[in-house]
């Protein structure tokens, strides 16, 4: 067994209270939680769980290295989609089956590939589950906690040797971009115009035949679901084809949402004059601070639409103060936690294109965070985002709005 010294042994949204305590706190899904039990006596820690799957795997992990730990408290809401609470209490009580998958769970995908037969019957012997789930009453769950600190058994001991479970190294086959579109004339299916109608704030797509005849016209908002519309009526034979569009498409939702100039296979600009750009959506709120600083870079004829931060205008922000950045995701180190690097926007072509820094930058984000141009799925490792919201004491962002930039964004590597 690992020393408790070196404990917790995998990272996860939780923050460590008494490593010696017995109760361990999953709030499940109530973040709100986490700091008022983190540190009530007797709690070694306290966090958060998504999935059914690699949280439960890190939950088991951390739990089984520390044998002081004999109480699994069970709180806070569960997610009625992923069930990852209700998915924790049928591992206590029936294990899983030859293919990892946990008995009785009904989370979504309940699949614990890296987790041992013997690490999960120590789990199943070191820990009591407690199932208050949908309990968020912190006078009520603090006394819970005292209940179980009361009856510890002590450490858990077990006459054999455990190892203890480390995540497992992720190996990827590293790929190049680019490669070779085939010409647009050459899909059978035809081609397509794409246009913005700033009027009914609209995009608009028209559908040609490969002999010129208008065939389709489809008018939408949202990207995404007007490439899912061009799937489904099979109008798209090509792959190269599909990402061309739904590249487009994604360049003219930012114009619509942000009031640029949208021209097709042109990058974006911004629009020509303050009379053109009086028609516009403004779909992202400046933020304050921002807005009113008189060093705030601005878009020409744009006053309500402030270019995103500087890196020196992001390194002089003080906590509580509202920030709008730019910023490449390289990890995530939690659900709701995105790190990365800060992007500062190139003079010439400042809503497309922009230079990698060096200067490190973390957001935090939730299910309550305004999400443009995309949706959860354009979260990730690698993508592009425009974080708006207030600097915390940590000097992370606290994002009230993300704008999904990976489709249309150019990154120049300095």
């Amino acid at each position: 067994m690992s020393s408790v010294s070196a404990w917790p042994v995998v990272a996860g949204a939780y923050e460590v209270g008494d490593p010696q305590g017995p109760v361990a706190v999953c709030v499940t899904t109530s973040e709100k939680l986490i700091d008022p039990l983190a540190h009530l006596p007797g709690v070694a820690i306290t966090g958060k769980v998504y999935t059914a799957n690699l949280g439960i795997e890190r939950i088991v992990t951390n739990i089984t290295a520390n044998p002081a730990i004999r109480f699994l408290l069970l709180c806070g809401k569960d997610s009625p989609l992923f069930h990852p609470g209700q998915s924790l209490v049928a591992l206590a009580e029936h294990g899983m089956d030859e293919q990892h998958r946990i008995i009785d769970a009904l989370g979504y995908d309940p699949f614990l590939p890296s987790l041992t037969a013997a690490h999960m019957a120590q789990f199943r012997r070191q820990v009591e589950v407690i199932d208050w789930i949908g309990e968020e009453d912190i006078p009520a769950i603090a006394q819970r906690i005292r209940e179980l600190v009361a009856r510890n058994p002590g450490r858990f001991v077990t006459g054999e040797e455990i190892t203890t479970m480390m995540p497992q190294e992720e190996a990827f086959t590293i790929i190049r971009p680019g490669g070779q579109r085939e010409p647009l004339q050459y899909d059978p299916k035809g081609y397509f115009v794409i246009t913005v109608d700033r009027e009914e704030e609209q995009i608009v797509l028209r559908h040609y035949l490969p002999d010129h005849t208008p065939a389709h016209e489809m008018r939408g908002r949202v990207a995404g679901s007007m490439l899912l519309g061009l799937l489904r009526e099979g109008l798209v034979s090509q792959l190269s084809h599909a990402g061309y569009l739904g590249e487009e498409l994604a360049k003219a939702q930012i114009a619509l949402n942000l009031g640029l100039r949208y021209d097709q296979d042109r990058p974006l600009k911004a629009r020509e004059t303050p009379a053109q750009s009086a028609t516009a959506p403004a779909a992202v709120e400046a933020p304050p601070s921002v807005a009113t600083a008189p060093d705030a870079p601005k878009m020409p004829g744009k006053s309500k639409i402030p270019l995103p931060m500087t890196l020196a205008q992001w390194q002089a922000a003080t906590p509580g103060s509202s920030v709008d950045v730019t910023f490449s995701v390289t990890d995530q180190p939690s659900p709701d936690v995105l790190a990365g690097t800060f992007l500062q926007s190139d003079e010439a072509d400042p809503f497309s294109t922009y230079h990698r820094t060096a200067q490190a930058i973390q957001v935090r984000w939730s299910e309550a965070t305004k999400l443009i141009m995309g949706d959860q799925s354009g979260i990730c490792a690698g993508a592009v985002l425009r974080a708006i919201g207030p600097l915390s004491t940590d000097r992370a962002v606290e994002a009230h709005q993300l704008v999904i930039l990976t489709t249309v964004a150019k990154i120049i590597e300095t």
